[in-house]
């Protein structure tokens, strides 16, 4: 066969490649242009629910704070997005806040999200309008797909180059062997060959360098997995202290005020949802500055941890709980007693704080406490509630202190 009836297949593979990688590429492109819109889309819709969860709470409490600055600081905030263009906050009062280009307003796609009362999230105080930029989504819609056809198209380049190279060239050699003379026939045959004397190549050496590049992959994965779980566990450990720290007492070991602050709302709407008894005691240790001056500070923080032990210990675990309320001030919250058992409890711990002296360097330091107790009334408001036990607080230290001082045994007035 003469050489000009000799058809190249590296050439016949170029051209159906290119053929077909063309009738791909415009079909991925649409393909990826259809995927591109759903998955951006639903990005968007995830980026805005986002958002409006996080949003929402801050808003809220700027909306119920009454705080019109804060609100709009947060609306600029949030329109600053790239793919937020407009938001607008609507209490219920009537009042309008916006930020972003007001002429997106009322558009279909908007988010809708409802402003609830930040202590009763049943209740509406306003609505958060959320728009998405359509110009944005367009841009990265068009990056998308402007990326995947310039990847398809380098991809087809390389493919037919690697031919060219990889393919071409050995078939080359292997033809003009053919077609060469007895005496360039009786030379060695090139290694282009894949019959039966194949012997590994850098083919094969490829295939092996995958697998065990696979394998070490492999073990090196298993090894961060086991290390992101460990410093998963360390962290939520690390988590779980700081949270501990955040809410207890470092020297006493009891809670602190800002605990009290935020629970006791909750214990009190508990109480009066279940209709059973929520007692207040507060508790003041006596002289306790005559200690400090006396003894030093030092010896006070010793007389805070043991009075606050033993109220620990004489009140009911996982039930009842103490704070210190600052100072040598301190709280016990009795859920489920009312104000008779209280004052039979605060009786147990006065009678065991005078009973049990501190031994310091052989020294025996008594302390006495003084107690005010106080049930809650449903309804009423718990600083009015506060009040009350504190005033009763201060009639057991005014009649001579070391005793308990209960709302209904003596004539308070607040």
């Amino acid at each position: 066969m003469a050489d000009g009836a000799i058809q190249s297949v590296t050439q016949r593979l170029i051209k159906r490649i290119t053929a077909y990688s063309v009738v791909c590429v415009l079909a991925i492109c649409v393909a990826q242009g259809w995927y591109s819109w759903h998955h951006i889309s639903e990005e968007f819709d995830k980026s805005l629910l986002l958002i409006g969860e996080t949003q929402l709470p801050l808003l809220a409490i700027s909306v119920w704070d009454a705080e019109p600055m804060a609100i709009e600081r947060q609306l600029s905030h949030i329109s600053q997005r790239p793919y937020i263009a407009y938001a607008r906050l609507t209490a219920d009062v009537g009042a309008v806040f916006e930020a972003g280009n007001p002429a997106l307003h009322g558009r279909s796609d908007a988010r809708i999200f409802n402003l609830a009362q930040p202590n009763d999230h049943e209740v509406s105080i306003g609505t958060l309008e959320l728009v998405p930029d359509p110009a944005f989504l367009y841009s990265e819609i068009g990056r998308s797909v402007g990326f995947a056809l310039v990847g398809y198209v380098i991809l087809c380049c390389l493919i037919i180059l690697l031919l060219k190279r990889e393919v071409e060239r050995p078939l080359r050699h292997v033809l003009d062997y053919v077609t060469g003379s007895a005496q360039d026939r009786s030379n060695q045959m090139p290694a282009v060959g894949r019959g039966q004397d194949h012997r590994k190549d850098e083919i094969d050496i490829v295939v092996e360098g995958f697998q065990t590049l696979h394998k070490q992959i492999d073990l090196r994965m298993r090894e961060l997995d086991a290390e992101v779980e460990s410093r998963t566990t360390a962290l939520q450990s690390a988590m779980e202290s700081i949270q501990q720290l955040s809410i207890m007492d470092p020297l006493t070991a009891c809670y602190n005020r800002r605990l009290f602050n935020e629970r006791i709302v909750e214990e009190a709407e508990r109480a009066q949802r279940l209709a059973r008894p929520l007692t207040l005691v507060f508790a003041d240790i006596d002289f306790f500055k005559r200690v400090n001056d006396n003894h030093g500070h030092s010896v006070g923080d010793q007389v805070l941890c043991h009075v606050s032990a033993i109220m620990r210990r004489e009140i009911r675990e996982s039930v009842d709980w103490v704070v210190r309320y600052g100072g040598e001030e301190f709280v016990l919250v009795l859920p489920g007693t009312d104000q008779e058992q209280a004052v039979g409890t605060a009786e147990r711990v006065r009678a065991a704080i005078a009973a049990e002296p501190l031994a310091v360097r052989g020294q025996a330091i008594r302390s006495t406490c003084s107690f005010g107790v106080a049930q809650y009334q449903p309804g009423e408001p718990t600083s009015v509630w506060l009040e009350r036990v504190d005033k009763c607080l201060y009639t057991a230290k005014q009649s001579g202190r070391n005793q308990v001082c209960a709302w209904e045994n003596r004539d308070i007035q607040i």
